[in-house]
């Protein structure tokens, strides 16, 4: 008889626990969610450092005529006399300056030249002018960029002309000159004139 009780009382205590799962009594049983995704670190960026010109932003087209790109006064003082002429071109987005002067004890007449490229085409022009495909052959050239954005600079044998060609925030300046020229003799001399043209051209537009 005791068997029965107790056979009797674990049924019924199972009966019941079925009915208290099939009511929802009891605690919940625990949901298993999505796994959260873990959170990114920062992201390590690799910086591609391009060319000059890939970074430069296209300048405003600027049409400064010769006398506020270069004044007269501050020529005079540059070449050491008055020049004999000029001869000029301004437009929209360039301006090409010629003097003609002959130097002190001289001759020959010699040609100082200031070029400024501004607006969309100033980059095509750049890479033209710089494609070393375009460079006279045997010429050695020198950078400029501890100065500027970039830039070069050599001298022309047969000419003895000094070239040089600055970029400075989407603006390109072109300069030619007798090399011999106390002035700009140095490449620090030459760079703190580029710095004067640059800030005028920025003042301008």
């Amino acid at each position: 008889m005791r068997r029965g009780f107790a056979l009797l009382s674990v049924l019924l205590t199972a009966f019941g626990l079925i009915l208290l799962g099939a009511c929802g009594g009891g605690q919940p049983a625990a949901q298993t969610g999505p796994t959260p995704a873990a959170v990114p670190s920062e992201p390590t960026t690799a910086v591609t450092v391009g060319s000059a010109t890939d970074q430069s932003a296209t300048s405003a087209a600027l049409a400064i005529p010769c006398a506020e790109l270069v004044p007269a006064d501050e020529l005079q003082r540059m070449i050491g006399v008055t020049p004999d002429g000029l001869m000029d071109t301004v437009m929209s987005g360039w301006t090409a300056c010629n003097w003609f002067y002959t130097p002190p004890g001289a001759s020959q007449q010699e040609a100082f030249t200031v070029q400024a490229y501004t607006g969309e085409e100033t980059l095509v022009k750049w890479r033209m002018d710089t494609n070393p495909a375009n460079r006279l052959a045997g010429v050695t050239v020198s950078s400029l960029s501890d100065y500027v954005q970039e830039g070069y600079t050599w001298v022309i044998p047969e000419s003895k002309l000094r070239a040089v060609q600055a970029l400075q925030d989407g603006r390109y300046i072109f300069l030619r000159f007798p090399a011999d020229t106390p002035t700009l003799s140095s490449e620090s001399q030459i760079a703190d004139y580029l710095t004067v043209l640059f800030r005028r051209l920025q003042e301008k537009g």
